[in-house]
């Protein structure tokens, strides 16, 4: 059966780093120091011996001493750099609490908890973790939604939306995404009729159906993850609700206003938000956000207008 990629990938590496710090090694003792056979890492150094970087010229390849390697002796004699990567103890906390925070979301692959668990592990719990930021989502909804998604089922969820408002609602989970440790999934609400993006935090409940998905993704909106500009909205204290779940979001109070500063990612999805508090916008930044509000608001009252005769 051959070997997974992930550990020989690993073992690698880590041959190239064993050589580059401690100089020429058997093939014997790489064996035992990996826990391998000796044909395993003659067929190792072969590998590496024509391995590289993008264009593999022959001053892009890693290079081994051809008289060593007939003796059985693997000697290094150009790594080009490549080598496992290190973590100090502060990085490693860092990327803990990165990982942390994303498991936490309820959007990250199972590849992400295997990988904090790893880290966990290799510093020995030296050093605590404590992810703080939104509340964690409940992971017997998110296992649901992620079902219904891996299968194309739609999938009943109960939510609380930023008003504190439950609804039932049926959808047809897209997409997971983690944005500022914060897990969202794109669907189409059946209840709404249209694309929508929940928090992951919000679901009480999900439940997969026998229900299979029948609305194909939307492809050019949704949540990008890139912002195109920041925005600076300033508002009435009654609409705070449609900014305070914003990913990235800064609110500030201000008298009897807030100042919300965000990343503007997907324009439409934003001018939808800044329609549904309209009567209590007093600043809106920057003029391109503003004008395509002013579009909306004006197409909204057209389609919205009656015809004298009737």
């Amino acid at each position: 059966m051959p070997e997974p990629a992930i550990p020989r990938l690993t073992r690698l590496l880590g041959i190239v780093t064993q050589l580059e710090e401690y100089g020429e090694a058997s093939f014997d003792e790489l064996a035992r120091h990996f826990g391998v056979s000796r044909e395993v890492i003659k067929d190792d150094i072969d590998t590496l011996w024509v391995s590289g970087l993008p264009g593999y010229g022959t001053a892009d390849l890693l290079d081994f001493d051809g008289y060593a390697y007939e003796e059985g002796i693997a000697r290094l004699t150009e790594s080009l750099g490549i080598r496992q990567v290190r973590l100090a103890p502060a990085e490693a906390v860092a990327l803990m609490g990165a990982l942390a925070s994303i498991v936490a979301s309820g959007a990250a692959p199972a590849a992400a908890e295997g990988a904090l668990e790893a880290l966990r592990a290799a510093v020995e719990g030296a050093m605590a973790v404590t992810v703080v930021g939104a509340p964690p989502a409940d992971q017997t909804a998110v296992q649901a939604i992620r079902e219904g998604l891996e299968r194309s089922l739609a999938v009943v969820v109960t939510y609380v939306d930023a008003q504190d408002r439950r609804t039932e609602r049926t959808i047809e989970p897209h997409r997971l995404v983690a944005v500022d440790g914060v897990g969202y999934v794109e669907c189409f609400c059946l209840r709404a009729g249209d694309f929508r993006t929940l928090r992951l935090d919000r679901i009480e409940r999900a439940e997969v159906t026998d229900e299979p998905a029948s609305t194909p993704r939307r492809e050019t909106e949704g949540f990008a993850l890139e912002a195109q500009y920041d925005a600076e909205i300033t508002v009435g204290l009654a609409g705070r609700w449609a900014f305070e779940d914003l990913p990235g979001v800064s609110l500030k109070s201000v008298g009897d206003e807030l100042v919300a500063r965000f990343g503007v990612a997907n324009p439409d999805v934003i001018v939808a938000r800044l329609l549904s508090v309209a009567p209590h916008l007093r600043r809106i930044s920057p003029a391109d956000l503003r004008d395509r509000l002013a579009n909306a608001a004006e197409a909204v009252l057209a389609s919205a207008s009656i015809p004298e005769d009737q």
